[in-house]
């Protein structure tokens, strides 16, 4: 890889975590309580077995992790890892303030895992893939430290997104001339998954897409959602002046005024699971 990418990716990666560390107080808010809510499906999808080991990738503030532990039980263990350090001590507090014994988080790259190979029965990784600089990369770690038959499940944004916001916000976004600090799409095509998923060395996929109705109460909820999420704010601090800032929140809540009803701004979230294996 030259120089030049490889530095570009590691600038990159510094600005993801320092995205993430600002902001995972109000992250782990999980404003429109989504998170915790795919996190119950995507268990429900896996089934975790009683004393299984299992891997949660880009944990977070540990909205999977921490579900999974109850359903792991002892002598079981969930292990949770993410680039940022503020969101894995988040995740460290919530544990032993719930008082969940068979659980602990690392701060590490979804990248370079340290985790010796056949380590987990389970290996998740929650709306964290398309972060990765180098998804096929964080996928080959993940197929590396899984046992063999060991089962991996992703929760990702699928086509639709987050409708009909996404849109929305997007072509304003491309208005003010907004870049993203990856090229990875936040959206997966199931073909394409599949198509990373194979190329990974996984078999047995199994592609599950669904629909999710979330209400937000206003606008500015929606607004704020848009800033829990790491890389966004650091998109704006850089690319925007101040001024311009106040003009694309304010233009943002005047196209979502007209979406409102009696119950809020309907949401409808479009996520799509994977399911896959590792070789016996």
């Amino acid at each position: 890889m030259p120089q030049s990418v490889t530095g570009e990716l590691t600038k990159t990666r510094h600005l993801i975590r320092q995205g993430w560390d600002e902001v995972a107080l109000e992250y782990a808010k999980d404003r429109l309580g989504v998170f915790g809510r795919f996190a119950e499906r995507l268990l429900d999808l896996l089934q975790p077995s009683p004393g299984d080991v299992l891997l949660d990738v880009g944990c977070g503030s540990g909205a999977v992790a921490l579900k999974a532990a109850a359903w792991i039980g002892s002598p079981g263990w969930v292990t949770g890892c993410d680039i940022s350090s503020a969101l894995v001590s988040w995740a460290e507090q919530t544990a032993q303030e719930q008082e969940i014994a068979n659980i602990s988080f690392h701060q590490m790259d979804a990248e370079s895992l340290d985790f010796p190979d056949d380590s987990f029965d389970i290996v998740v990784c929650a709306f964290s893939l398309f972060q990765f600089p180098n998804v096929d990369i964080a996928l080959n770690e993940m197929r590396r430290v899984l046992k063999p038959g060991g089962k991996l499940g992703l929760s990702n944004w699928g086509p639709g997104f987050f409708s009909p916001i996404a849109t929305l916000q997007r072509d304003l976004f491309r208005a003010f001339g907004i870049k993203p600090l990856l090229t990875n799409p936040i959206v997966f095509k199931p073909d394409v998954l599949q198509s990373l998923l194979e190329e990974a060395g996984f078999n047995a996929i199994e592609l599950i897409a669904e629909e999710e109705d979330v209400w937000a109460k206003d606008p500015a909820q929606i607004w704020a959602f848009n800033l829990d999420m790491g890389p966004f704010p650091v998109m704006l601090q850089q690319q925007l002046s101040t001024e311009e800032r106040v003009q694309l929140e304010q233009q943002f809540i005047d196209i979502l005024e007209k979406l409102i009803t009696e119950n809020g701004i309907k949401c409808v979230f479009h996520p799509l699971y994977a399911l896959a294996e590792k070789d016996r």
